[in-house]
């Protein structure tokens, strides 16, 4: 009797102190939390209730043909139709490029969602700002090849002459400054630059989302390529590397396919940039972390128009909370409580 006495004791300990460290896990994460509600009514709903009362018309837009040597590095950053708030941040932050010299030029690309509301409010968004190119791709993991190969298409078509071609994805932090000294500075011609990935060979698994069989890769490794968060064309290479798409078999993982086969295939060379970040948020959310840096991957809006106030200002410091351990062990206890 009394062992079972015992027991219910220390279960009834186990059970308190797990309702506390919950209850002070989600106290000290609450303050990181991302409001989609909050989101959504400061962006595309605020957009929605500017074309219903008919302030906003959606029109087509037409987009200038830049000549040669009128930009010097051309921006394009893929995007999904419904991700308002993160186009919404790089506006206002890194992608705010009108009065930058040498002229940089950013251009979203976006594919057809099947939510007709969010088409609608992206198209007048479009009206607004006239940055959005809208392809007649299907918004899906497996077409993201296809909007590369879009955006490969614009820019030789569009921007001829361009020195430099950044593509990078609508969740990173660019530190522009740092990359147009570095460009100035060491000029590249014939490369892909970035985070370099060699050695990988394709996940065979059959239980794998990224499973990919022998009669869709024959080889044992990918040849090098760079990771697709973010990477730099050299302007000299851009049309050669829209053709190469033309000739090379189709592939869905869209870093391989461009950095990796059509590189290779046109001959030019895959370069590792230092400054480059590309692993998942292994910088804390903290402008100061990126003062010598040019990259860094998946941060919200939020976070990265903070980080973008930061590193304006020399003399911030990084909180506490963006330390490493610390910044990662909230990114864990949102990912488990919140």
């Amino acid at each position: 009797m009394q062992a079972l006495k015992r027991r219910i004791q220390t279960i009834k300990h186990i059970v308190k102190w797990v309702v506390i460290i919950y209850l002070l896990t989600y106290i000290v994460c609450l303050p990181f939390r991302e409001s989609k509600k909050g989101a959504d009514e400061t962006s595309y709903t605020l957009l929605q209730a500017y074309v219903e009362s008919g302030l906003l018309e959606t029109a087509p837009m037409r987009h200038k043909t830049y000549s040669n040597g009128e930009v010097f590095l051309l921006i394009m950053v893929p995007s999904a139709v419904s991700n308002f708030e993160q186009r919404d941040a790089i506006r206002r932050t890194w992608g705010n490029v009108s009065t930058i010299k040498p002229t940089v030029l950013l251009k979203f690309v976006l594919g057809k969602s099947k939510d007709t509301v969010h088409q609608s409010l992206a198209e007048t968004e479009n009206s607004i700002h006239n940055d959005i190119l809208f392809e007649e791709i299907l918004e899906t993991y497996e077409n993201l090849s296809q909007k590369s190969i879009a955006l490969l298409r614009w820019a030789s078509a569009n921007c001829n002459g361009v020195k430099y071609l950044l593509k990078i994805d609508d969740d990173m932090f660019l530190n522009l400054p740092r990359l147009l000294n570095e460009l100035n500075a060491h000029p590249k011609t014939n490369t892909i630059s970035g985070c370099i990935v060699s050695g990988a060979s394709p996940f065979r698994f059959a239980f794998s989302k990224w499973k990919i069989s022998r009669s869709e890769y024959k080889n044992d490794y990918y040849p090098d390529y760079i990771a697709g968060t973010a990477y730099l064309i050299s302007g000299d290479i851009i049309s050669n590397l829209h053709r190469a798409t033309q000739n090379v078999p189709y592939f869905i993982f869209e870093d391989v396919y461009i950095t990796g086969l059509c590189r290779k295939h046109i001959g030019a060379v895959a370069l590792e940039n230092k400054g480059f970040n590309c692993g998942y948020r292994n910088r804390g959310p903290c402008g100061n972390n990126f003062r010598y840096q040019i990259t860094g991957h998946h941060y919200t809006p939020r976070e990265i128009q903070r980080m973008w106030l930061e590193l304006q200002d020399r003399w911030s410091n990084c909180r506490l909370v963006d330390h490493y351990f610390f910044y990662k062990l909230v990114d864990l206890f949102k990912y488990m409580f919140l």
